[in-house]
Formats: structure tokens, C-alpha cells, sequence
């Protein structure tokens, strides 16, 4: 007598695996769904911000040359490469569609490849990654009052780090506004997250490029951002590495999941072709 397996309540009429006996399948199917779904929308949410951050700032995007350096549109490339794979897994779970799975498996491990070579070229070529890093936050103090989000991440940085500028104070010369040659207010001067003083005083940084360094020690940090970030993470190494295992793992899980459910599609399959 042919045994009967009896159909998941949640499964969609004409599903490959009406005929699948084995539950841990069903628990395949819908982990992977639900994980998906998850990040699905996470995406959505970083695209809204994205968006709107894009919106809100159309008018000075003229001015920025650079779009490597944009907040807004690295978030939003961000956002583009998440929505298509966690809805391709979304979708690809639920239809149990194997060229779906395929895309998406194959997706998440040309990701975790590329996270791999960077995290090694990173380590072997320290020094071009520093070169690069500072390059990177002297585009962003060139546009600093042009770009809102730029204001706010370099306000931010500069205040938790306790530092200015990228290698150090005097790059904030580099910015047409803090400049000692410009006409504006701000001529010879740094913004107030530089300042030493917990209290919020736009001008406390006004005239310290015109000092010497020891003097304008006294008002403001004087070290570079780029030291700072690399106390921070010298002192906050099991945290960052913690984080930083996170997505590789929740990647190779996604990955693992989608192989298996759909080595066991094609076993449905190669079971209804046999019968």
C-alpha cells in the first residue's frame, strides 16, 4: 500500500512538495521565509530613508562631486542590493521556485566572497586602506556645509572620537568656508564638534587655524580622526569583531537553507518523474 503524506496547512495548492514526507522540509521552507522577510523589510525601511534624504537635499547634489562620499546614496545602494536578495528569497521560498533559490544562494555567496577578499586585501594593504580612508574624509570636509548629512556625520564622529580632521586639525584649511583666505564668518576656524567644551557654542572653534598648535590645543582636539577611529576599535576589538561575524554567519545560514530546500525540490521532483 503506497503511504499517504499529508499536506502542510500552510502550503500553496499545486506545490512541489505535496508529496514531500519529510516535516524538516516544511521547517526549511519557512525559517528561510520568515528570515527573509525580515531583512525584506529592513531594505524597504533604508530605502525610505534613503529616499527621503535624497529628496530633501535634490538641490545641492550639483555641488557635490563625488557621489562615493554621499550618505544618501551609499544608503540607498545599500538598500537596492538587500531588497533584491531577501525578496528573491522571500518569493523563492514561498513558490518554492529553484531558479529563485539558485539567484538567491548564488547571491549570498558571491556576497560572502566579496566580504572575504575585501576583509583580506584590507588586512594585507593596510596602509592604501588608510590612504584611502583619509582621502575619503577630506572629500567629506570639503562638502561639509554643502551636505546636511555629511554635517551631521562628521559633527557626530568628531564628538564620540574626540578629534578633528582627518590626519589633523589644520585639514579643516581644506574647507572653502574655514579657510583662512575666505571672506565668511567662519574664515580660520573649525566646526564646534572639534571644541573640548561639552557645551554647544558654534563659535568656540572660530580662529584656532590662526594658533599655534599647542594653543589651539587649550579649545580644541588637535588629533586627527583617523587615530581616533583606530584607538576606538583597538579598544573595542571583541565588540567590532562580534559585529562584524554577524552578517557573514546569518549569510552562510541563508546560504546552507536555500541549498538544502532546494536539493529537496529536486528530490520531490526526481521522485514524481521515477513514479
Amino acid at each position: 500500500m503506497r503511504r499517504s503524506t499529508k499536506v502542510h496547512p500552510f502550503q500553496p495548492p499545486g506545490s512541489q512538495l505535496d508529496s514531500y514526507p519529510e516535516k524538516s522540509t516544511y521547517c526549511v521552507k519557512y525559517l528561510m521565509f520568515f528570515m527573509n522577510v525580515v531583512f525584506w523589510f529592513v531594505s524597504c525601511l533604508i530605502l525610505a530613508i534613503a529616499a527621503y534624504a535624497m529628496v530633501e537635499k535634490q538641490e545641492i547634489y550639483g555641488k557635490i562631486s563625488r557621489m562615493t562620499t554621499d550618505p544618501a546614496a551609499i544608503l540607498l545602494g545599500i538598500g537596492i542590493i538587500m531588497f533584491i536578495i531577501s525578496f528573491t528569497g522571500c518569493l523563492g521560498a514561498l513558490r518554492e521556485n529553484t531558479c529563485l533559490l539558485k539567484f538567491y544562494y548564488f547571491s549570498l555567496a558571491f556576497m560572502l566572497l566579496l566580504e572575504i577578499t575585501a576583509a583580506i586585501l584590507g588586512y594585507v594593504y593596510s596602509g592604501r586602506v588608510k590612504t584611502e580612508m583619509h582621502n575619503a574624509f577630506t572629500k567629506m570636509i570639503d562638502n561639509y556645509l554643502d551636505d546636511p548629512d555629511l554635517q551631521l556625520i562628521i559633527d557626530a564622529t568628531q564628538k564620540e572620537l574626540k578629534c578633528c580632521g582627518s590626519e589633523k586639525y589644520t585639514d579643516w584649511e581644506r574647507n572653502v568656508y574655514y579657510n583662512c583666505s575666505s571672506p565668511s564668518i567662519e574664515s580660520c576656524g573649525v566646526p564646534y564638534s572639534c571644541c573640548t567644551t561639552d557645551e554647544v557654542n558654534s563659535q568656540c572653534g572660530f580662529g584656532v587655524l590662526a594658533l599655534s598648535e599647542s594653543e589651539a590645543s587649550e579649545a580644541i582636539y588637535t588629533q586627527g580622526c583617523l587615530k581616533g577611529v583606530e584607538d576606538w576599535f583597538r579598544s573595542n576589538l571583541l565588540l567590532m569583531a562580534s559585529i562584524a561575524a554577524c552578517l557573514p554567519v546569518l549569510q552562510l545560514i541563508g546560504f546552507c537553507l536555500a541549498r538544502r530546500f532546494t536539493n529537496d525540490i529536486n528530490d520531490v521532483l526526481a521522485m514524481q518523474g521515477r513514479n
